[in-house]
């Protein structure tokens, strides 16, 4: 009987992944035999279905799973076991990577594909990120070389902790211009390893132990993890349509030493909401009048297009604004160069906060980076992103519509990469998300963007009302759409509804 233990530092997910591994390699499940079920294994563990299938997901991206699609998962045939199965054997379990929503991505080499193009027999509707096919890999080779051919060994050189000057300015300009309100000074704009590690600085600069943070709720768990991390008493706030609720946020910040709250108001994750100007605004005034600080997550802002509202540095007057403008989702998310424009007060702090951390980040990929923005690339890219994304929902909208006559429902998403799926009455969404791992469509439950201390189902922008999936169609290939909604409204026809 397999067993996980709650008293245990080890999260329940990897627990179970633990011993599942350790029965597939002690030959226990051969290949080709079918693992237990998604709800079998969660009654005999006495856990949420949410946790075997990240149990699961783990496994599949070592290669000991496969998900057959309306079967369930597998033992691949012809297993031959990878060098993580000898660290398993010998009692050192691999430390898995975990993606940017906190869930472990399955694997993405084409290792076990489907006819259909499927990559492990699975579609994955979790992954939030750019398909294959828009990564702009040809332009940002040539500039790799150019940028060699410039700068040869500069370029891989230790750089300055602040970043590399043209990029600096390259990115400080485009947010002077697409941001409206006061221009940005290059020496406040900071080169990062990604927007996490923007994160991790912030939380490091700004929090000591006791402070309170907030974060949106649902929203991104990255920030919850940095801020807890650095020792903070971590806040959820609702939502409502125009973005996070003024009214929560005033009372925490009037009774709670707040010091420090996430936004992603381009594109909030995982609603889709689009902060409403008035209320990006309000934010602002907020900051100043209780004197907290907002880590705002710009990942989205370009894609968004010149129309967009204007971010919430806009609005800034008092310096309590932290932007995070990364590249992830526009350019291609192992790109892992993001600008932090941080309060001028604090710029030294945060450069020698930098510095500690890693030194500087990728001389070479910031050179790559700088000539994609400064040549007119990146404009060009972005212009056929937008139109890919709008045509991509289309489609996949399209073929979700009998979901409508079940009763599930979801807005037009702002930018067209996922939909905040809300389903009917009697539907749990991490028992759903286990039903669709089961028929091989992978998708994100309320639950992985919840605190730990938050119940694992909740709807729309706060704690009540239907519960709900995140389904990212925009990280599928563009012959993947019809096939992977199809699959989804197949399970909710079925007879298994959560």
């Amino acid at each position: 009987m397999l067993r996980v233990y709650r008293e245990d530092d080890t999260p329940l997910y990897v627990q179970a992944a633990d011993a599942l591994r350790a029965r597939i390699l002690a030959g226990e499940f051969r290949p080709g035999d079918k693992l237990p079920s998604v709800r079998r294994l969660s009654d005999e563990l006495g856990v949420n279905p949410a946790t075997v299938v990240a149990a699961y997901r783990i496994l599949t991206s070592e290669g000991l799973a496969e998900a057959r699609a309306g079967s369930g998962a597998y033992v691949p045939e012809g297993l031959v076991l990878p060098a993580a199965g000898i660290e398993a054997r010998a009692g050192r379990a691999p430390r898995m990577p975990v993606g940017p929503d906190g869930l472990v991505p399955p694997r993405r080499d084409g290792a076990g594909s489907a006819p259909d193009g499927r990559r492990g027999g699975a579609f994955d509707l979790s992954r939030n990120a750019p398909p294959r096919e828009l990564y702009p890999l040809a332009e940002l080779k040539r500039f790799i070389v150019e940028a060699i051919d410039a700068d040869g060994g500069e370029a891989f050189d230790y750089q300055e902790a602040g970043g590399y000057a043209p990029l600096r300015a390259a990115i400080a300009a485009r947010i002077s211009t697409e941001g409206g309100g006061r221009p940005v000074d290059p020496a406040d704009l900071h080169i990062v390893s990604g927007a996490q590690q923007g994160l991790d600085l912030a939380a490091r600069v700004l929090l000591r132990r006791g402070d309170v943070a907030a974060v949106e709720d649902p929203g991104y768990r990255g920030a919850a993890d940095a801020f807890v991390a650095a020792g903070a008493r971590v806040h959820g706030l609702p939502l409502d349509g125009e973005g996070l609720e003024l009214g929560a946020l005033e009372r925490l910040a009037a009774t709670r030493p707040l010091r420090l709250v996430h936004l992603s108001p381009a594109c909030q994750n995982p609603t889709g909401i689009r902060y409403s100007e008035a209320r990006r605004a309000a934010l602002a005034a907020l900051a100043e009048r209780y004197g907290f600080y907002i880590s705002e997550d710009d990942a989205f802002g370009d894609l968004a297009g010149p129309d967009a509202p204007r971010p919430v540095r806009a609005f800034d007057s008092a310096g309590r604004v932290i932007l995070i403008k990364s590249f992830s989702k526009s350019v291609l998310p192992g790109l892992r160069i993001a600008g932090m424009e941080v309060p001028h007060a604090l710029r030294e702090r945060f450069e020698d906060s930098k510095r500690s951390v890693d030194l500087s980040s990728s001389g070479l990929m910031q050179r790559a980076l700088e000539r994609f923005l400064s040549s007119g690339s990146y404009d060009r890219h972005l212009a056929t992103a937008r139109a890919r994304y709008r045509a991509a929902y289309a489609r996949f909208a399209r073929r979700l519509r009998p979901l409508k006559a079940l009763g599930f429902d979801w807005d037009e998403p702002a930018l067209g990469l996922f939909l905040w799926l809300a389903l009917p009455a009697g539907y749990g969404s991490a028992a759903f998300a286990a039903t669709l791992a089961e028929r091989g469509v992978i998708v994100a439950p309320a639950s992985a963007f919840r605190l730990p201390a938050a119940g694992d189902d909740a709807g729309g922008g706060g704690r009540s009302g239907r519960e709900r999936l995140r389904i990212s169609f925009g990280a599928l290939a563009e012959d993947e759409l019809d096939a992977a909604a199809d699959a989804l409204v197949a399970a909710a026809e079925g007879p298994e509804r959560g």
